[in-house]
C-alpha cells in the first residue's frame, strides 16, 4: 500500500520540477510542503507519493520512475 522513504523523496523531487506543480501555502509557509497539489489531478501530493500504483499512486503524466 505505502512506498519506502526513498521513492517518496524522488517521486516528490520530480513533482517539484514538474510545470503542474502547486504549492500556495508555501507563499505565506516557505517551510511547509504539506498543502503541495497537482495542478493536473488535484491531489494532495504528500499522500499521492506514498502510495503504490495499486492504490492511485500514479503520476497523471507518467513521469514517476517507480
Amino acid at each position: 500500500m505505502f512506498v519506502n522513504k526513498k521513492v517518496k523523496k524522488d517521486r516528490l523531487d520530480t513533482c517539484k520540477k514538474c510545470d503542474f506543480y502547486r504549492n500556495f501555502a508555501m507563499l505565506k509557509y516557505p517551510k511547509w510542503n504539506k498543502g503541495a497539489r497537482c495542478g493536473k489531478c488535484s491531489c494532495f501530493l504528500d499522500a499521492k507519493t506514498t502510495l503504490t500504483k495499486e492504490f492511485f499512486g500514479e503520476c497523471p503524466l507518467d513521469k514517476w520512475k517507480e
